[in-house]
């Protein structure tokens, strides 16, 4: 098995924490301020009991922190976090055509314009 790499989103790299399980970590510390460390993890229980499908989880955490003391707040303080959690069910039964199908879907859906207003404008499409 090979080394865990590093993960690099927007241009920032997080650097593996390491795999606890079936649970691979990763943290971008840049910023120097352990409230505001930037992570992301990725678990893939294997089913249990009667279970049929795998069940992937992705999150990424990303706290924006108070850069220098102002009136409101302290140097170092998390002003807010923004969290994204992609949760995949992927049957026992599917094959690698089907997982690099729903991938490649998966992909595109996040890079179209559609979602992205919804990200960064809060907005629902209309019809």
């Amino acid at each position: 098995m090979s080394a865990q790499a590093n993960l690099s989103l927007n241009s920032v790299t997080f650097v593996p924490t390491g795999v606890s399980g079936r649970v691979a970590g990763w943290i971008y510390r840049s910023d120097g301020v352990p409230s505001g460390f930037q992570e992301v993890s990725i678990s893939l229980p294997n089913p249990s009991g009667t279970a049929k499908v795998y069940r992937l989880t992705a999150k990424l955490s990303v706290p924006t922190v108070q850069a220098e003391d102002t009136d409101c707040a302290c140097a170092g303080d998390v002003l807010r976090t923004g969290n994204v959690t992609i949760e995949a069910l992927l049957p026992l039964t599917s094959t690698t055509a089907e997982r690099t199908d729903l991938l490649e879907k998966l992909q595109d859906l996040v890079a179209d314009t559609q979602f992205v207003s919804a990200i960064e404008n809060l907005v629902l499409p209309t019809s």
